[in-house]
């Protein structure tokens, strides 16, 4: 109704006047035809009406009304609206308010910026400016993006139009929508897939269940881009008219696969069609958001291993797991952020036993520490930790760093690492301290212990990190 209007106060058609009705059973594709009121449509070969939106988009096919038939209101109504008639191809520049860029129309009403100045005076004369219409937004959705014109052979303007010589000719886009094949499943993670014309991209390339996945595809071709279709695991997840496309979906969290494929295929104007895939391999591993401590590396027989689970803030914690030789050994329930184990080990020296940990968040995403390793040996290994007086500092400022170490067999050496080098040595058991710095650049510095037993036993500590601002 708001097209029908906007035709009534802007498209009037004076002077014409039909002998009387014609009958909508002698209408022939092509027609142009109107009722009692003054807006103009093009019968096309579906049976349908097209509108004229405006009189400038009219006169780029007709260069007068005199071929207008009259049908009645009741017939006329009976005609469904097929949508929008466009300008045609090669006879003038458009562009809309909020856009800059000028626009040559192309087959199938594609759109094809004209990027320079230069450009557009080679293919349309000194005068290009002079042809230039401003559309309605309203009215641009009815344009399909095209490839930019690169130069001047890109764009014939008269070969353009005569190859567009009917409104029909650009009314329904040759597309024929085939089942696309069934993708082959990559073993690798892709960076963002690029064959022929067609872009895809992810935001991550791994994820674990229950992230959401963002794919966008650009596409183009020199005929112009139709659609789009985006699939996720074989599964259309969305079609668009315009590029680029994009969707959010959420990776399953009771999926069995490791990687899942998404695939894009973009139509061309021409029927062809072009294929771009992406793999996004699914990961447990934590991110650093799930850390796993042990109490020692090595044990004696009959020692107790122990282990520390620590979990992120940002995790909604629904259940910790600690698993120990592939049993889980500890479960922490609803919302506990550290979670401990601790029991005694049998086993012969040399015996090994995997220690990892597995949280579940409360929308079934898991998340798994590093695995570590208990060792039954003959001598325990030293507890190892490292203190730093600050976890963050300014640059300029200097940072006290404390280590201590215990065994069973006592300590003889403590050592301070810095970014991997040693910066203090300390002989025994007290707690060995020094000052380092001062840091001058922003960044991280990692700190770790080393202590050696009174056997010859040497234990390192996870890093400890201090960030320099």
């Amino acid at each position: 109704m708001y097209l029908r209007n906007l035709l009534l106060t802007t498209f009037p058609i004076l002077g014409f006047l039909a002998a009387g009705p014609l009958h909508a059973a002698t209408l022939a594709p092509g027609d142009l035809i109107k009722a009692s009121g003054p807006s103009v449509y093009y019968y096309a070969e579906n049976g349908k009406r097209y509108v004229f939106p405006t009189e400038k988009t009219y006169l780029t096919w007709y260069a007068d009304f005199a071929s207008v038939k009259t049908i009645t209101d009741a017939e006329l109504g009976a005609i469904t609206i097929g949508g929008n008639a466009t300008y045609r191809p090669g006879t003038r520049l458009i562009k809309i308010t909020t856009d800059p860029k000028v626009y040559a129309v192309g087959p199938w009403n594609s759109l094809r910026w004209i990027q320079t100045e230069a450009l557009a005076t080679e293919l349309f004369g000194a005068d290009w400016a002079k042809i230039i219409d401003d559309i309605s937004d309203a009215f641009f959705i009815n344009y399909l993006i095209g490839n930019p014109v690169a130069s001047a052979s890109d764009y014939v303007t008269e070969s353009v139009k005569s190859a567009n010589p009917t409104l029909q000719s650009v009314i329904a886009p040759p597309v024929q929508v085939t089942t696309p094949e069934t993708p082959t499943t990559s073993t690798q993670p892709t960076a963002p897939a690029v064959q022929g014309g067609v872009i895809l991209s992810l935001s991550k390339l791994t994820a674990r269940g229950g992230d959401v996945e963002t794919l966008t595809s650009y596409a183009s071709h020199t005929t112009g881009i139709v659609k789009i279709e985006l699939f996720f695991d074989n599964q259309l997840i969305q079609t668009c008219t315009f590029t680029p496309c994009t969707v959010e979906h959420s990776i399953p969290t009771s999926g069995t696969k490791d990687s899942y494929e998404a695939k894009a295929i973009a139509y061309a104007l021409d029927q062809t069609t072009q294929t771009a895939t992406a793999t996004i391999m699914i990961t447990t591993d934590s991110d650093g958001l799930v850390k796993l401590t042990l109490g020692r590396a090595s044990i004696r027989p009959g020692q107790a291993g122990e282990a520390v689970i620590d979990v992120d803030s940002s995790i909604a914690v629904y259940r910790t797991e600690i698993s120990v030789g592939g049993i889980v050994n500890k479960s922490c329930s609803i919302g506990i952020r550290q979670c401990r184990w601790s029991e005694t080990m049998t086993g012969s020296e040399g015996a090994t036993f995997d220690v990892y940990g597995i949280v579940t968040d409360t929308i079934g995403r898991t998340y798994q520490s590093a695995h570590k390793t208990i060792t039954i040996a003959s001598n325990d290994s030293p507890v190892v930790t490292v203190s730093p007086a600050k976890s963050l500092i300014y640059k300029g400022e200097t940072l006290d760093v404390t280590v201590t170490a215990n065994d069973d067999n006592g300590i003889s050496k403590i050592e301070i690492l810095s970014n991997g080098a040693i910066v203090k040595t300390c002989d025994g058991a007290a707690p060995c301290t020094t000052t380092t710095g001062p840091w001058n650049d922003s960044g991280t510095i990692i700190f770790n212990g080393r202590a050696t037993d009174g056997l010859g036993f040497t234990a390192i500590n996870d890093d400890v990190q201090v960030t320099v601002q």
